[in-house]
């Protein structure tokens, strides 16, 4: 049973908002299910669960989308990937990551669901951080050329399927050392860090190839910095196709933080980009969180529990004023992540061992087994903000009567 069928491809932009093809609002709210980016080229999980079983799962609690990291790396390799990680998908083994990577998008849109294909790394491992080298669209593996080339190769892959919707171009954007020199990103400024221009061209050559997918640029300091849009926004000779993404996590924050404060330094750092109707202003583009997350194994981290071994009141602190935000400014959202263990990963800049495969994924929201939900009432807070408040056409939009 297709539980997602009533989002009508391709969307587009309208002011801030996200619409499909009758010019409804689509709310993007949706999980990450990550591992193709990883040391195996490899999503995880599909050694415990069929794929066609997890997307069905998904869509059953009526998310919209699903984020699809990958690597570069992974794109390029031609051997078969271990069978062990396809023990619950073996008409798959024998296959390469990329075909492993096909099979589950195709899974998950038979289901509904919009895929979200994003260039999580350049080379291979676990993200983020400053020491890793990928923190740009180029280093000294991976000339710019490989990476415009490798989007050019996904949007000519999946043309045919109305689903895979958007692209999210370059995860996290943060410092990166090339060649002996610390580089780090900047907006519209015309150097060779510059993220805005690079959005702009690799953008406007994916719609030579299809014309109908939304660009997802996310900002600087690993996604947290928008302000950089309000001067020199990503124009594309597409207009109606650009969003904006943020990431956002506890220790983006001071501890103990409130709610007026955080609201506020979250506008100014993007949240601006949405308008602000009180005050006269037309939102510029859509703004997708598209990833935050919290350890699902306590509800302390919600603000549900006293501090406990395994969570504590500020991550409520954190929680309770990420919703409110969310709630109140009716923002499109995707959840880190939907994994509960981890794929292997190592830190692709010094080769350190971070994650084995099987490892606990702390903010998953299923079971180890790949099976059910983890915490009920994790999972019912996320679901009760997939419904859209506000935008054109939202009595009749996707979710909105569900």
């Amino acid at each position: 049973m297709v539980i997602n069928v009533d989002i009508a491809t391709p969307l587009s932009t309208s002011g801030r908002f996200i619409v499909d093809a009758r010019g409804r609002r689509v709310r993007l709210a949706g999980v990450n299910w990550y591992g193709a980016s990883e040391d195996f080229g490899l999503p995880a999980g599909l050694d415990r669960t069929n794929r066609s079983t997890l997307a069905r799962n998904v869509a059953r609690h009526r998310f919209t989308c699903v984020r699809f990291p990958f690597s570069l790396w992974m794109t390029e390799q031609t051997t078969p990937v271990p069978d062990q990680y396809l023990a619950a998908n073996r008409d798959l083994i024998g296959s390469t990551p990329m075909q492993v990577y096909d099979a589950c998008v195709r899974a998950l849109t038979d289901e509904g669901l919009i895929v979200i294909p994003n260039c999580h790394l350049l080379s291979f491992g676990w993200c983020c951080s400053d020491n890793d080298g990928n923190g740009l669209w180029y280093n000294e593996g991976w000339p710019a050329g490989k990476f415009t080339a490798a989007w050019q190769e996904i949007t000519a892959r999946y043309k045919s399927n109305g689903l895979v919707a958007a692209m999210d171009i370059k995860n996290e954007p943060r410092q990166a050392t090339v060649g002996g020199r610390v580089l780090t990103p900047v907006w519209g400024t015309g150097d060779d860090t510059d993220f805005a221009a690079m959005y702009t061209t690799v953008g406007n050559l994916i719609h030579e190839i299809n014309p109908h997918l939304l660009i997802i640029c996310e900002g600087l300091k690993y996604a947290g910095d928008l302000t950089g849009v309000a001067s020199h926004p990503v124009r594309l000779e597409r207009a109606d196709k650009v969003v904006y993404s943020m990431h956002d996590y506890s220790w983006f924050h001071s501890k103990g933080q409130s709610q007026a404060s955080y609201i506020e330094e979250m506008t100014k750092a993007g949240g601006y980009i949405l308008g602000d109707k009180a005050g006269g202003l037309d939102g510029l583009a859509p703004l997708w969180i598209g990833e935050f997350g919290n350890d699902t194994g306590s509800l302390a981290d919600f603000g549900l529990d006293p501090t406990s071994q395994v969570g504590n009141a500020d991550n409520g602190v954190w929680w309770s004023n990420i919703k409110a935000w969310i709630t109140e400014a009716d923002i499109d959202w995707c959840w880190w992540a939907l994994n509960p263990t981890h794929a292997k990963g190592i830190n692709p800049g010094t080769s350190q061992l971070l994650y084995n495969w099987g490892d606990r994924e702390p903010y998953g929201l299923l079971t180890s087994d790949w099976h059910s939900v983890g915490n009920p009432v994790v999972m019912k807070m996320l679901k009760s903000m997939i419904r859209p408040r506000t935008g054109p056409g939202v009595d009749s939009a996707p979710l909105a009567s569900r």
